[in-house]
């Protein structure tokens, strides 16, 4: 039993709604603004491959510095636009202090590159880049009026996760400059947003509407790319879990009062987690200031007991719960884990 409650190191333990933006520009949804015709584009193979090559070199070189221990040595790679939205300092604080702590990153590489050219149109329009015949062949970027512009997709491999480095680069006085750079989750444990959507379906299949709501909230997210590109098979996904009857008793976004008959929990976030590459529900709930461990693990295992009654169903889609206790009007966490082959009365 002692084995089925085990503290976890908090700051390793990475949520999907860690999606960074670094900073934004404006911008509009692509679902309002595409313009076909003004705009062309070639990916991957379709762009030559000197261009595809140099384009590649200007990225991963940008990342690793990000990703090293002086990233604004990076920050010198930005287009002047984009230093106009963003100052240095808070560049680096957003790799030091959030980005990087969710590494190691290793395996570092290029999967997606797409050149946009803009014949005409609006100042700022969307391109449209791949095949349309499927949702999963084709992606929408934001590109400028001017010469030839670039977006990639630089991934990192982390414990359990896989890291997007999503990059839209401008040439400035011949040289690829970076425009925008986000950073989002792409899969966890090898699992993909079209995993996810897949597995999500199964679930409504069964009548699991519980375990269909947190999928398709996972989907999403790793769907998510930011403002200025957008994936295909993101609106299919968008499609499936707005058609999808919420699972009772479950508000629909956190932080909320989550009551399992008498008793009442504050939940600060829900999803699925990558624990050695197996996927678990994860729930944070915030608690009042606990006297010792053993009452936060109690808290914890509260809520692992209130939700595996009411919910036996999440057994289908996850391999078992971890509850992170946050204390009210403090810094301390708990982490306690719950595999579902322990006994849960």
């Amino acid at each position: 039993m002692e084995r089925t409650r085990r503290s976890l190191q908090i700051g390793f333990l990475v949520c999907l709604t860690a999606i960074i933006p670094i900073f934004s520009l404006e911008g509009s949804s692509p679902a309002q603004t595409i313009q076909p015709f003004a705009a062309s584009c070639r990916t991957d193979d379709e762009i030559p491959s000197k261009d595809r090559q140099e384009l590649s070199q200007v990225a991963i070189e940008f990342v690793q510095k990000s990703l090293g221990p002086n990233p604004e040595a990076a920050y010198s790679a930005f287009t002047a636009d984009a230093k106009g939205s963003l100052d240095s300092e808070k560049f680096v604080a957003t790799f030091k202090q959030g980005i990087q702590r969710m590494g190691p990153f290793k395996d570092l590489h290029v999967v997606r590159t797409y050149l946009a050219n803009v014949r005409g149109g609006s100042e700022e329009q969307w391109a449209i880049c791949g095949n349309l015949s499927s949702p999963n062949g084709w992606v929408t970027v934001k590109v400028k009026l001017g010469p030839p512009q670039a977006h990639l997709i630089v991934e990192a491999q982390s414990l359990n996760n896989t890291w997007g480095f999503v990059l839209w680069l401008l040439p400035e006085q011949g040289i690829w400059h970076v425009q925008y750079v986000q950073v989002v989750p792409t899969a966890i444990v090898g699992k993909t947003a079209e995993d996810f959507q897949i597995m999500a379906e199964s679930e409504i299949q069964k009548n699991h509407n519980f375990n269909a709501f947190i999928l398709y909230g996972a989907a999403l997210r790793l769907a998510g790319r930011g403002p200025f590109f957008q994936l295909g098979i993101l609106q299919e996904i968008q499609k499936g879990a707005d058609n999808m009857k919420p699972p009772r008793d479950l508000p629909l976004r956190p932080p909320y009062d989550w009551h399992f008959g008498q008793s009442s929990f504050k939940i600060l976030s829900i999803g699925p987690i990558g624990v050695g590459q197996k996927i678990y529900l994860q729930v944070d709930q915030e608690i009042v200031p606990w006297a010792d461990d053993k009452d936060a693990d109690k808290r914890n295992h509260d809520l692992i007991l209130a939700i595996a009654k009411a919910y036996p169903e999440y057994k289908d889609a996850f391999a078992g719960i971890v509850v992170r206790a946050h204390e009210r009007g403090g810094s301390r966490g708990f982490g306690t884990v719950f595999e579902n082959d322990a006994d849960t009365k």
